[in-house]
């Protein structure tokens, strides 16, 4: 879809390009393609309005909602610190504390901070909160910029669902593999006997294949083979398929093909379309060529150099003498493997020509496979960055990685990353731990990765096995996302430990919190595969992004088809694409166990990654570098990718094993230490320091040093820790930590291996290597509030049982359960009565300047009250509590937009009383309430109440004996408690000859009150049994006494008892209470239980209260979706007070990019030899466009025009000169009436910029150039201030009458940082000019 120019920059549908997407599969007619956009925008942009208010709660109806926990307004905060490494303990700290307070600023509705990358997500409840933002941090020391949030888009190009592409199908089995060939249908197909089949190690042994290259059986339509005879003639045979049947085929360069026999004869048809097989010497190229004519149906027809078909006839012969293709002229084509060849028998798997084709123009895979498949190793983990997965795929589900920390499907964050039951990966659109895929394009790249081979169903991957699939999903259910998400899911792969990074998608221009987060991948060994994108542009002059940032880990896939040739759409660079792969009509798994065909650079990226899992578990000891030069330098050179990539190659999977023989492999020790440890002695949660101890190897012969790293919770080596410890000879050797330092997000262990010049143990759990738990030393802050005891219900002596509440610390940051013991023996492990594991839960606490003027209140039931009435000016305020939880407004009137209450994700402004009271539900989590005023009106206020689910934990504690008199409840952080902060509470042992137990109290009483006298209450009181009575305990009751009580709470005359036994102990008890005066407006009734030894010590109380005349109450409203209108603004919206409506649905749609750029009017554009001769920045550059509507054309190629323009340009982005600032073109698009504005100018003008930072600046001045850019793109205030800016210049150079000043418009296009290098390529045109003297361009600088 086209750029969405004058609306919302974070508009739900929009693609964030200036190029136009190709949205089916490419060949169609242009118009049907135009048309077909049009209705999918129309759709797009229906869907976009309907989920909003959809209230349905599905993944689906949440996309208008995008990123549930961070809202639709998000920057990206990217912290000073030395490149490529971690932060220290001090600057962790920094950092953290830097982006708590973040929260406190107006405008922020949340922030997740990313530690290893010392980034920061910020959501904003508008546009305008993030704009001060940046403004507010661009000279904050610690900051190195704040970059507004952009979008990315999937690759694909259009899908063909169910139906395979190509035609002929092998003849597999379904189910195992049985090592005789006598009982394996594909040997005795073939008459083969012995142990030669496939055995179940996987291994294919000589006597099972045929001889020769692209082995095919012919298969007719009457069910026979094609067949050379004794003779030399050709004819038919029936099964089993003989030698003589198998065929040999190749392919020619004009797309024929040829068959060559077992014999080494030539299938040959004369003049009278006889065939017959003939020898090479005697055999010319227009007898043997045939053509292969694709039915569509699974067959294929040959026709013949005559221009005539193949045709089987009924009695047996074969001729080619038929005018047009029919039954008898239908064949299958089944592929027999070679010596040099493995096919697995996935009933699909010849759908996959990308894998294997006689056209020739494939990856050799099952050339490869019979080197290897990856059934053997270790495996490897690679994460599909994408819509996600269908992990119950059954050609996937296999090949799915499991986080080994997380209980499914227990609703708990057991591996404390944030993400709950984030099983097989985590999905960052929808802010939770399930990827289930709910478009298709992720699930069909995991299919060509990894799909799992010779299981006897549908497709194969390119590694069959070994693989481990770890899906994350931040492309939506309409295949975009946004980058902060993207970058949150390269995060999460890098701690995971994912070798491998697969990525189809890109779109829109440069983010340098992108490219930092696959900088922390390439620093962590992360191969990083990127599709160059489906525009059909050179990215050396366009670029496309991720693909194009230059780095050593990034591999740039362009998308080839069967033909050899380039697809139609796929993006090209000589130096900024490296390979191609097959991309157009690949066959591979979707959601819902089903097959699909699609088209795309995304289709395309996938056979890289697959290749270089293959490449990897292959030679496992390689380097990430090492497996790129392997892919990169195995190409298979094509003449017709010359000058259009890097490495003018197809990828073949046969050469990149082949050659990984050429590596030496490192060689590290085999004696690994024999043992490590460590104690934290940090009493700081998250902080550690201490000694780590190494037990040296018991033979130290080929050991040089010992190296400590962190090791992830799934197992895999991160950073490392500390330098290298000499191998001296010593029993220990001791690495001391004593400066603090933050582990990786991740890690859960250290481990420490062995190390030599040639090479270094893996830090792998299936290592020799060992390794030790990080056990964190940190101590709670505090403790419980109060513990109460239930009430014994076990009447044995001796013995007790009953339910204890802990009422819970009020901030659990610090803890992580509280451990109960029976008091008295701390030390003795039997004294452990049981845990109560802690929620995260937080008592609400308000911070900020207000939080003085807000009154605030808690009721003896736990509900808080606050209110601010009558407010003033400049008051910012921020509530923090953990849900889950109901907030319920009682009032609310303030200024219209600009004062609001933000609670989580839900924004209100202005009067709402129309909708009061209502309530609104707190999720689980933390939970921020803000409130905002500005300087200028203001009004009534506000008050809510809280209710806070949580607060109150309880224990059932079984029948255990009696050790003490009571229980001390301690907090605990992992296995280290403070017990200062312990609490005790006694523990009564209640036996049957003694009075009734507190747990045996009536829990309720129920009272109507039917007395209207004024002054007098009467009624039935009904006392509600204990829920301990109703389990069986019916005989320690015997009656239930009601008494009227006084304010001092003791009993009065008017008193009542109703006897009980074992046949109505569980049942309601009622009293009937005589007409009673009320004192001051209420009284008292209290229920106690009783036997023959007296009253319990517990009881039910009920106020009664003297109510004349109750009116009903209008109840709590629940904030339904339908009301989220006007002044309730949902985060989401955008909201313009100057309009009055949402600024995301705006009118305007800008034509197809591709039409505007072939009816451009070029106007002025930089000299050829000017561009050349200026010196290349060192560290790049920025390149961007502007559209600028309302101005008259002819004034774009005027000076003064131009001088305006790099003036304004010069004075609204930071730290540049005017020197920095070129123009390089300006064209005049083609006036339209639909984007006619003002007074009827609907000319505009395209101006393409670069910017360059001035000499000596810092390295981040280029990346603060983008993130300017990418703010005056979102087309915000800054970009109004620029709007403003640029007519003044305008009217000061004496250009007033360009224009309607009133009318004109400035749109930044998405901004592209270049690297010297790709600048460089970006010249490479111009000085191909240069040199051949042709140089001379219109205009001049």
């Amino acid at each position: 879809l086209p750029e969405h120019p004058w609306s919302s920059p974070l508009s739900h549908f929009r693609v964030p390009t200036s190029r136009a997407m190709p949205l089916f599969v490419p060949g169609q007619a242009s118009h049907a393609n135009c048309v077909g956009q049009l209705l999918l925008l129309a759709a797009f942009a229906a869907v976009a309005t309907a989920s909003v208010h959809d209230p349905s709660g599905s993944k689906q109806a949440a996309e208008g909602d995008r990123g549930q926990g961070l809202g639709t307004h998000r920057v990206i905060v990217r912290y000073a610190r030395v490149a490529g490494a971690g932060p220290s303990a001090n600057e962790a700290d920094d950092i953290h504390l830097h982006i708590r307070s973040l929260e406190k600023r107006p405008g922020v509705l949340k922030v997740q901070e990313l530690p290893r990358l010392a980034m920061a997500v910020v959501g904003l409840s508008s546009q305008e909160a993030g704009e001060q933002l940046l403004e507010d941090l661009q000279d904050d020391a610690l900051v190195d910029l704040v970059v507004p949030d952009t979008w990315m888009k999937a690759f694909d190009s259009g899908a063909q669902v169910a139906q395979p592409r190509w035609p002929h199908r092998a003849l597999r089995q379904v189910g195992p593999i049985p090592a005789q060939c006598s009982a394996h249908p594909a040997c005795k197909l073939r008459g083969l006997t012995g142990d030669c089949c496939p055995v179940p190690s996987g291994d294919m042994l000589s006597c099972c294949s045929a001889s020769g290259p692209d082995l095919v059986a012919i298969k007719s339509h009457f069910g026979t083979y094609l067949s050379e005879l004794d003779n030399g003639a050709i004819g038919q045979a029936r099964g089993p398929v003989q030698a003589s049947s198998i065929f040999e085929i190749w392919a020619n360069h004009d797309k024929t093909v040829f068959f060559k026999s077992q014999t080494g004869k030539f299938l040959t048809v004369d003049d009278h379309g006889m065939l017959y097989m003939q020898d090479d010497a005697t055999a010319s190229s227009d007898q043997i060529n045939f053509t292969v004519i694709d039915n569509s149906d699974g067959t294929i027809s040959l026709k013949a150099p005559t221009g005539l078909f193949l045709a089987s006839e009924p009695q047996g012969a074969v001729v080619a003498n038929r005018p047009k293709a029919d039954l008898w002229e239908q064949f299958s084509l089944l592929e027999r493997a070679s010596d040099e060849q493995r096919f697995s028998d996935d009933t699909d798997a010849n759908e996959l020509w990308g894998m294997h084709h006689y056209g020739g123009f494939d990856i050799d895979a099952p050339e490869a496979w019979k080197i290897a498949t990856g059934e053997i190793g270790k495996g490897i983990t690679v994460a599909v960055i994408d819509t996600g997965i269908d992990y119950n795929h059954e050609d996937l589900k296999e090949q799915m990685w499991v986080n080994p920390l997380e209980i499914p499907g227990n609703g708990v964050d057991d591996d404390q990353n944030g993400y709950i039951d984030d099983i097989h990966g985590a999905d960052f659109a929808n802010e939770d731990g399930d990827p289930m895929d709910d478009q298709m394009h992720g699930t069909h790249c995991a299919g060509t990765i990894a799909g799992v081979g010779n299981n006897g169903i549908g497709v194969v991957g390119v590694a069959w096995r070994g693989v481990r699939l770890m899906a994350l999903k931040f492309l939506d259910a309409a295949g975009s996302g946004r980058t902060s998400d993207a970058v949150r899911a390269i995060d999460y792969a890098v701690a995971q430990g994912a070798k491998i990074a697969s990525n189809s998608w890109g779109g829109g221009g440069s983010n340098s919190a992108l490219r930092a987060a696959i900088e922390h991948a390439e620093a962590a060994g992360v191969l990083f595969t990127a599709a160059a994108g489906n525009e059909g542009a050179n990215n050396d002059e366009v670029p496309s992004f991720p693909a194009n940032y230059d780095m050593s880990n990034v591999i740039s896939v362009a998308s080839s088809t069967m033909e050899g040739e380039l697809s139609s759409f796929s993006c090209f660079g000589n130096s900024t694409v490296d390979v191609a792969a097959p991309g157009s009509n690949i066959y591979s798994t979707v959601p819902g166990g089903e097959y699909a065909t699609l088209s795309g650079t995304s289709m395309a990226t996938p056979h890289v990654t697959g290749l270089a899992a293959l490449v990897w578990m292959f030679r496992p000891q390689l380097s990430m570098v090492q497996v790129k030069e392997v892919i990169l330098g195995s190409v298979r050179k094509l003449a017709s990718f010359e000058g259009k990539l890097a490495t003018a190659g197809l990828i073949n999977a046969k050469n990149a094993l082949e050659s990984v023989w050429a590596f030496e492999p490192p060689n590290p020790p085999l004696h690994a230490p024999q043992a490590i440890a460590f104690e934290d002695v940090d009493a700081r949660i998250g902080t550690f320091s201490g000694t780590v101890t190494i037990t040296a190897a018991a033979d130290e012969s080929d050991v040089e040093y010992y190296q400590v790293y962190f090791v992830s919770a799934a197992g895999f080596q991160l950073a490392a820790v500390g330098n290298r410890i000499p191998a001296t000879g010593k029993h220990e050797l001791l690495l001391k930590l004593d400066t603090p330092f933050t582990p990786p997000q991740y890690a859960r262990a250290l481990m420490a291996v062995s190390g030599r010049a040639s090479g270094e143990m893996p830090a792998q759990p299936n290592s020799s290597a060992p390794s030790v738990d990080l056990d964190d030393y940190g101590l709670p802050l505090t403790g419980p509030k109060s513990v109460t005891w239930g009430g014994d219900t076990d009447l044995r002596r001796g013995f007790i049982k009953g339910s204890l509440f802990v009422e819970r610390a009020s901030s659990e940051a610090s803890v992580s359960s509280y451990e109960v013991y029976w008091a008295g023996d701390p030390d003795s492990s039997e004294s452990h009565v049981g845990t109560v594991p802690a929620i995260g839960f937080q008592e609400p606490q308000c911070s900020g300047a207000s939080c003085d003027l807000i009154h605030s209140s808690r009721t003896q039931d736990g509900i808080y009250h606050y209110e601010r009435l009558d407010y003033g000016n400049n008051e910012d305020a921020t509530i923090v509590v953990s849900g889950p939880g109901y907030v319920t407004i009682t009032k609310f009137a303030t200024e219209h937009y600009y004062d609001s209450l933000s609670i989580g994700e839900t924004r209100l402004s202005g009067n709402i009383s129309s909708q009061l009271p209502y309530t609104l539900e707190l999720p689980e989590g933390v939970v921020s309430i803000r409130w905002m005023a500005d300087q200028s009106i203001t009004s009534t206020g506000w008050q809510f109440d809280l209710q806070q689910d949580g607060a109150m934990a309880r224990l059932e504690v079984p029948s255990i004996p009696v050790q003490m008199t009571a229980f001390r409840v301690v907090p605990a952080y992992g296995q280290h408690e403070l017990a200062s902060a312990a609490v005790y509470v006694g523990i009564p042992d209640y036996a049957n000859d003694m009075p009734p137990s507190p747990a045996f109290a009536p829990r309720a009483i129920d009272f109507v009150n039917a007395d209207w006298t004024p002054g007098s209450v009467s009624g039935i009181a009904r006392v509600m049994p204990s829920s301990a009575i109703v389990s069986g305990n019916s005989g320690a009751v015997e009656f239930y006494k009601l008494c009227i009580i006084d304010a001092a709470e003791q009993e009065t005359e008017l008193c009542w008892t109703h006897p009980v036994d074992d046949s109505n102990a569980s049942q309601p008890v009622s009293f009937d209470v005589p007409a009673t005066p009320v004192v001051n407006g209420s009284l008292d009734l209290r229920a106690q239980a009783g036997n023959q030894y007296g009253l319990g010590d517990g009881f039910a109380l009920v106020r009664l209260t003297d109510v004349r005349n109750t009116s009903a109450s209008n109840g709590d409203r629940r904030l339904d979706e339908a009301e989220v209108e006007g002044d309730v603004l949902e985060a989401g919206s955008s909201f313009d007070p100057a309009v009055g409506e949402d600024a995301e649905f705006a009118d305007d749609v800008e034509p197809q990019q591709d039409a505007i750029e072939s009816q451009e009017q070029l106007l002025w554009s930089a000299n050829a030899v000017t561009l050349l001769n200026r010196a290349v920045a060192p560290h790049g550059c920025v390149r961007s466009q502007l559209f600028i509507r309302g101005l008259r054309t002819e004034v774009g190629s005027e000076p003064p025009f131009q001088k305006a323009l790099l003036h304004t340009l010069a004075a609204h982005l930071p730290g540049t000169e005017l020197s920095g600032v070129r123009l390089l073109r300006v064209a005049a698009l083609p006036d339209a009436e639909d984007v006619a504005v003002g007074d009827g100018h609907g000319e505009e003008v395209k101006a393409e910029i670069e910017v360059e930072a001035p000499a000596g600046a810092p390295l981040v001045a280029l990346d603060r150039l983008e993130a300017r850019l990418i703010l005056l793109s979102s087309g915000g205030r800054a970009s109004s201030r620029f709007e403003k800016a640029f007519v003044n210049e305008l009217q000061a150079s004496g250009l007033a009458q360009a224009g309607p000043s009133s009318s004109l418009r400035v749109r930044f296009g998405a901004p592209q940082q270049l690297s010297p290098k790709m600048l460089a390529a970006a010249l490479a045109p111009l000085e191909l000019e240069r040199s051949t003297g042709n140089s001379q361009l219109r205009g001049g600088v």
